[in-house]
């Protein structure tokens, strides 16, 4: 389906360009090759970008959110950074820890 008859510039062809790191119309449009024109196409573009962001922020919220960043050490043979201790599964309130195991 055509977001914009214009262009003839497909809802795949924004998705594409939201995928690949396009987080406003501004930069959808120039991505695109949209060149200004009857404007009807910009509603449904935001619609688009709306769904993008919302099953973006869904993703995150399910995944716990995006992988975070690590710090480069400043000395390339200094040894990396010890791993964050992982604390889940935690044992139900009055189990024996042993037990689980």
């Amino acid at each position: 389906m055509y977001v914009c008859v214009c262009n003839a510039v497909t809802e795949d062809d924004v998705r594409g360009c939201l995928a690949a790191g396009c987080g406003s119309a501004k930069e959808v449009k120039a991505a695109c090759g949209m060149q200004p024109g009857c404007g009807s196409c910009t509603k449904r573009l935001y619609g688009l970008i709306s769904e993008h962001r919302t099953a973006s922020e869904l993703v995150d919220a399910l995944t716990g959110g995006p992988l975070p960043l690590e710090v480069v050490p400043a000395d390339p043979a200094a040894p990396p950074a010890p791993a964050a201790p992982q604390t889940w599964p935690q044992p139900i309130a009055g189990e024996d820890a042993t037990a689980a195991a």
